[in-house]
Parts: C-alpha cells; sequence; structure tokens
C-alpha cells in the first residue's frame, strides 16, 4: 500500500560528501523528476546535476528510497568569500510535501542543521539559503528556522543576486547565516 503522504519522523535525513556514498549518488541519478512543478524548476536542471560539485548532498530515506534532497554549494565566482549556499536544488517528492500549515518541517530543520554542521567544519564563515519567489514565505521561512534553531538570520527585503546577474532566475530573496568566531583564550 503506497502512502498518500509520508509523516517527517518516516524520514531519515542523511548528509554526506559525494565520494563517500556511491550508493546514494547512483539513487539520486535514478530520480525521475516526473513530480517536478515545471511552473517552477526545469526538469533539465535537476536531471543534469554533477554531483561532485558539491561541498555535500543531504537526502531524504525511507525503506531505501529517496523522497528528497538538496546540496551544499561554493560558486567563489557568484558567492562571498567564505559563504556557501545551503538547501541549494532543493526537492521534495510530492508525497513529503503534503498538506500542512509548518513551513520548517522536522526533515527540513534537520537537514539545516546537519548541513549548517558540515559547512562550519570545513571552514565556511557564511551560509545562506535562497529563492526566487515570495518575499513574505521567505521571511516567514526564516523567522521559523530562527525560532526552532535558536540561530539569527539575517533576510534581505529585496532581491540579490546569487548567480549571472543577467539571469532574471538568479535575482532572490536570501537569508544569511554567519557563523560566529570563537577564540581561544590566551595562556599566560
Amino acid at each position: 500500500m503506497m502512502l498518500s503522504t509520508l509523516r517527517n519522523n518516516d524520514l531519515d535525513v542523511i548528509t554526506f560528501k559525494p565520494e563517500d556514498r556511491p550508493d546514494l549518488l547512483k539513487k539520486l541519478k535514478e530520480i525521475s523528476f516526473d513530480d517536478l512543478d515545471e511552473g517552477h524548476f526545469k526538469k533539465e536542471d535537476y536531471t543534469s546535476i554533477n554531483w561532485f560539485d558539491f561541498e555535500c548532498i543531504t537526502v531524504l530515506l525511507q525503506d531505501d528510497n529517496i523522497y528528497g534532497f538538496s546540496s551544499v554549494w561554493h560558486r567563489p565566482e557568484f558567492y562571498e568569500k567564505g559563504e556557501v549556499r545551503i538547501l541549494n536544488r532543493y526537492w521534495e517528492h510530492s508525497i513529503v510535501r503534503g498538506p500542512g500549515r509548518d513551513i520548517v518541517k522536522d526533515h527540513l530543520l534537520k537537514t539545516i542543521q546537519q548541513q549548517l554542521e558540515i559547512v562550519k567544519e570545513l571552514g565556511f564563515k557564511k551560509a545562506f539559503i535562497s529563492r526566487c519567489r515570495n518575499r513574505l514565505y521567505m521571511k516567514n521561512l526564516f523567522l521559523e528556522i530562527e525560532k526552532k534553531t535558536n540561530t539569527k538570520w539575517h533576510f534581505s527585503n529585496e532581491k540579490v543576486a546569487v548567480c549571472r546577474k543577467e539571469n532574471p532566475s538568479c535575482w532572490q530573496y536570501k537569508g544569511t547565516y554567519e557563523f560566529e568566531e570563537t577564540t581561544r583564550p590566551t595562556t599566560i
């Protein structure tokens, strides 16, 4: 029996470096994206992904099936020094999206937390999440993330370029998290 909607607690959230999980990369390459909302996403943008371009990848897994993913991408030609994009190429199968009013579901929260942890370990100073549509949704998303993670995100009320400035879809609403500098106490 196929579930019409998967519950958040049914999903395992796994974040890994591309070279560490060839088994999951193989499964990612097998996704059809037939349920992709063509009004907002281009299927070819997802079927042509080079998984080794990313710092890490997060998958939503249940019973050995992938029901969602996103990646962490460092693009020095477009991003500030020490900055990386999380939740890049975010995709969820339609049975994960399901109804509900909570915009920060458990699996999204775990994804953000795992990706931030790896980004910090890799030495990046900032991480951002961006999207090209719906400013109010994005603002509420960051308020919910802050509340549920006790972090502070800086939200741009205006769209900013996150890739080629000539491309209209590269202008997006952006929320940035800056890792606190930790200093070691000096010994005398």
